[in-house]
């Protein structure tokens, strides 16, 4: 039996894309974002990127934030998941928010043509700052409660 919420049957062809963000903080308190650019619209992101098949959480975080950032990391746990459902169910997107620590290498913005900037910004005024997808709020609760607990944030689409 057909489900009218999923949209056509061409959908049921379709997956979710798997999406890993790492949350750094610096000893200043500080987080670790990347600036994105599309057309004329910039906005920050955390570091990470899509799940290449085959490729677990952990190393999917150390592979983007190599690509993004220049950066090493140690890949912490995971702390939030949530969705984001395209209105017109065209897009499925399930992002998985992990804790990082920097081990290595030199902060640089990658090559790819996307990325704007790399930088670290005090994690207090993250909320200040336009970041897709919007949970600033959540990592700042989740920062000062010490990344304790899983949560999952439901569907964010913008």
């Amino acid at each position: 039996m057909s489900n009218p919420n999923f949209g056509s049957r061409r959908n049921f062809a379709q997956r979710p894309n798997f999406r890993v963000s790492v949350i750094i903080v610096n000893e200043k308190k500080e987080i670790l974002l990347v600036q994105h650019k599309k057309a004329n619209r910039y906005y920050w992101v955390l570091p990470g990127g899509r799940i290449e098949y085959g490729e677990s959480f952990e190393q999917c975080g150390v592979r983007e934030l190599k690509e993004e950032t220049n950066l090493d990391i140690k890949f912490g746990k995971v702390v939030f998941l949530s969705e984001a459902i395209a209105p017109d169910r065209s897009r499925h997107i399930i992002n998985i928010y992990a804790t990082g620590e920097v081990i290595g290498g030199e902060l640089k913005v990658g090559d790819e043509p996307m990325l704007a900037d790399a930088a670290y910004k005090p994690i207090l005024e993250l909320e200040k700052i336009t970041l897709y997808p919007p949970v600033a709020d959540k990592i700042i609760k989740t920062y000062k409660e010490g990344f304790t607990k899983l949560e999952y944030l439901g569907n964010l689409w913008v």
